[in-house]
């Protein structure tokens, strides 16, 4: 019976888990055909095995997963951390993220287009053939003419029809 235990990363398959088999590739295959996401990531990482307490070079994994190994040994499977130029780029990609969302939302702040009951209190109204009036049609959407008395929603639609852009807005509605 053999013990093996799983760090890193692949501690979400498995953490520790006793096999009753003689030689580590023996049980390698067992837990890779129970769990087919274990294979995917032993397959994409590399893994770093000690056998025993020993540890297993490259040059020798072959013969060392074949060997049987006395009852209640301990293989364990480390990955190992590596790739500091993709760790570079990484956080070169993360401050960029961060930059272009804080531009955006300095954008967003500062660069607002100002409504015409803003535009009245600053006194720079400017001719849109509507005055102090939200104009909430979304784009593409017909604009309604409204003739004589109507009831409308909430939102006034329109309190007149100014040709000029004269500062005295109180004698330019009708």
């Amino acid at each position: 019976m053999l013990i093996f235990r799983f760090a890193g990363h692949l501690r979400r398959h498995f953490r520790q888990i006793s096999l009753n088999v003689s030689t580590p590739a023996q049980g390698m295959r067992l837990l890779i055909a129970q769990s087919p996401g274990l294979k995917k990531d032993l397959m994409n990482t590399r893994v770093r095995l000690r056998l025993a307490g020993e540890e297993v070079s490259d040059d020798s994994i072959g013969w060392q997963m074949d060997r049987e190994l006395k009852p209640g040994s301990t293989v364990l499977l480390v990955p190992v951390i590596e790739g500091s130029a993709i760790g570079v780029a990484a956080w070169v990609l993360i401050a960029v993220t961060v930059a272009s969302v804080a531009y955006s939302v300095y954008m967003a702040r500062n660069m607002k287009t100002k409504t015409s009951a803003e535009a009245a209190q600053t006194n720079s109204i400017t001719n849109n053939s509507f005055t102090s009036a939200e104009n909430r049609i979304g784009q593409g959407r017909p604009v309604p003419i409204l003739l004589g008395e109507m009831v409308v929603g909430s939102n006034v639609i329109s309190l007149g029809i100014d040709t000029t852009n004269n500062m005295d807005w109180q004698e330019s509605i009708s």
